[in-house]
């Protein structure tokens, strides 16, 4: 009876090892995963000096994957190369332990059985305390067949489970375009400006009551933004408009409209009155987690250069706050700090003379639409 045992024993165990070497293998696949598996080899070794040196030794324990995507074979495959970058380490030391894949085997009279599984997590916590194995190593494979191949893992303190390292990576097939992470958007943008206007006048009636000694312009703007890094919150953004006046003023009963008010000729109603540049630094105040590019409120710095048609050039330093309403749309608005120079304006007919003017002071800006795409 003993001989008999042995004898189905050793047939079984022959039957087990045939059946995971016979097991079907669809070359093209694995041949794409192998490839895969290669490129994230080649990213985890820039992550192994994160791990603390005051461990002494650690050991794979197990990489799980879906039998029916990633066969055994690849599985050890993938194990035996974790082991042999991880040995790279100095410290801690890796250590291989050949009791965590073991073979159990139940047998009566009239029946026997043979099961390959891991240990419990106490009895891996046994065995690490035995063979003085600080943590653990433990990863997950993914592969979403056509695009990529994901691999998680952690390193785990024995007996308490506790992450003590944790990294993910993928790596994509060469016909599989993988999306950008920090894509560089582009937008546009329109809105009012609102300067404010000094003027050094003789006489305080040659200004019109009905002017408020302000400069109202529609401005249009068209823009790109990118955040600084893939995991950053912190956005530059560069935009190039142009400005057109909106209302003008009325000097002494000679009303200036439009863009008249900056010419000493008429140029005509729909010239613009200058043309801008703004560079702008946001920070998120709030995060939409909904939309990784946006923000329900941010807060912005900003520069701004208007070169004007027919005065001296304008310099904006101002801040503002921005809310993102979509994944496109956005509101937006703020107040700067004007700084120009006196300039003539226009001659005044009841004094022959010209009126010194100056846009300074606080400005503001309103942009109603912000379109991103």
């Amino acid at each position: 009876m003993k001989t008999r045992r042995i004898i189905l024993l050793l047939l079984a165990l022959c039957a087990n090892l045939f059946a995971q070497n016979a097991q079907p293998v669809k070359t093209g696949v694995n041949e794409t995963i192998l490839n895969m598996m290669e490129d994230i080899f080649s990213q985890i070794p820039k992550d192994l000096t994160e791990i603390s040196p005051e461990l002494n030794r650690i050991a794979v324990y197990r990489i799980n994957g879906d039998e029916a995507v990633i066969p055994p074979p690849l599985r050890t495959h993938f194990h035996s190369r974790l082991v042999e970058i991880f040995r790279a380490l100095d410290r801690p030391a890796m250590v291989s332990l050949p009791e965590l894949n073991t073979l159990k085997v139940t047998s009566t009279d009239s029946s026997f059985s043979i099961t390959n599984s891991l240990p419990s997590p106490d009895e891996l916590w046994r065995v690490g305390r035995r063979l003085r194995v600080d943590a653990f190593i433990e990863g997950n494979l993914t592969y979403v067949r056509g695009k990529a191949l994901y691999l998680d893992l952690r390193l785990n303190r024995t007996g308490t489970n506790e992450v003590l390292w944790a990294k993910s990576y993928s790596a994509y097939e060469k016909t599989f375009k993988a999306p950008e992470l920090n894509p560089l958007r582009r937008s546009f943008l329109a809105g009012l400006e609102v300067f404010q206007i000094e003027f050094d006048s003789p006489a305080d009636t040659l200004v019109h009551a009905d002017f408020g000694n302000q400069l109202i312009q529609y401005s249009a703007y068209f823009g790109i933004y990118q955040f600084l890094s893939a995991n950053s919150r912190v956005r530059y953004e560069l935009r190039a408009g142009v400005s057109f006046l909106s209302d003008g003023v009325r000097l002494n009963n000679t009303e200036f409209s439009k863009n008249a008010f900056y010419s000493m000729h008429n140029l005509g109603e729909f010239l613009p009155v200058s043309y801008n540049f703004r560079a702008l630094l946001h920070t998120t105040m709030i995060q939409d987690k909904e939309n990784r590019s946006g923000d329900w409120l941010a807060f912005y710095l900003s520069v701004t250069r208007y070169f004007t048609l027919s005065m001296p050039d304008l310099t904006g330093i101002g801040v503002g706050l921005r809310s993102d309403l979509s994944s496109h749309f956005s509101v937006s608005g703020g107040m700067s700090m004007i700084l120009g120079p006196e300039f003539d304006s226009q001659l005044v007919k009841s004094t022959g003379e010209r009126m010194r003017a100056q846009i300074n002071g606080v400005h503001f800006d309103v942009m109603l639409l912000q379109f991103s795409f």
